[in-house]
């Protein structure tokens, strides 16, 4: 299928896998913009292409470290093309790994701030919609996201540990009802997309977290255990 004059983007698409996806994207007759750290790394990679697809391929500089690195970006992306059709987003931070967990604030920091926020960000941005807003349901995609990381995190502690019987579980909690905090809105909507049509009550949780940490689990781990109400499922 041939797709004449459509614009993609593609972070880091002058090497390894964005490299490969340029050149595929080409083939099919897009207008590519692979993205590249290094803007003269972009001029070498169009020069390994066929002649005719040379006029179709159009290096930009990026790098995803930094918020306003992506807004210029952005701008200039915008300037130069009037509609984006495409963002494929391959460009990630991997630095070679030493120990598992690797417990550095500034290694944690540049892999988030790339691989999560930056990746998040830029697409945002070319899609030119706002990420959230004041009364979105659920919440914000900066907790969102941190939430699903700790998902994550939850497994790979619980493999990682198993040989050493501890268990590691997670409870993925519903929303809990609290008047003081909690405006009309926000209940009446929460409310209406929870299949049992209400809050948690603050104690709802207990009975799953003593049943974790008893000596009668001895073979649960793991799991995210979700008390939601249904929230989930939806």
């Amino acid at each position: 299928m041939m797709d004449y004059g459509r614009k993609v983007v593609i972070t880091a698409g002058c090497s390894g896998i964005g490299a490969e996806l340029t050149k595929h994207m080409l083939r099919c007759g897009y207008i590519v913009i692979p993205t590249t750290r290094i803007l003269e790394h972009g001029q070498v990679f169009v020069d390994t292409l066929e002649k005719k697809f040379k006029d179709l391929c159009f290096p930009m500089q990026l790098s995803l470290d930094e918020q306003n690195k992506i807004d210029d970006f952005v701008g200039q992306l915008t300037k130069k093309y009037e509609k984006i059709d495409a963002l494929v987003n391959c460009a990630v931070c991997r630095e070679n790994i030493t120990n598992c967990y690797e417990m550095d604030i500034e290694k944690w920091d540049r892999h988030y701030r790339i691989n999560v926020f930056g990746t998040a960000y830029l697409s945002a941005q070319v899609a030119d919609n706002r990420v959230y807003d004041e009364h979105t349901i659920p919440t914000s995609l900066i907790y969102a996201s941190s939430k699903a990381s700790l998902n994550y995190i939850t497994q790979y502690m619980a493999v990682r540990y198993s040989e050493r019987n501890i268990n590691v579980n997670a409870i993925l909690a519903g929303g809990v009802e609290n008047e003081l905090r909690q405006s009309k809105f926000f209940v009446e909507n929460y409310c209406y997309r929870t299949p049992m049509k209400r809050m948690a009550h603050i104690d709802e949780f207990n009975k799953a977290v003593e049943f974790f940490v008893s000596g009668s689990n001895r073979y649960c781990t793991g799991q995210l255990l979700s008390i939601d109400g249904g929230w989930g499922l939806l």
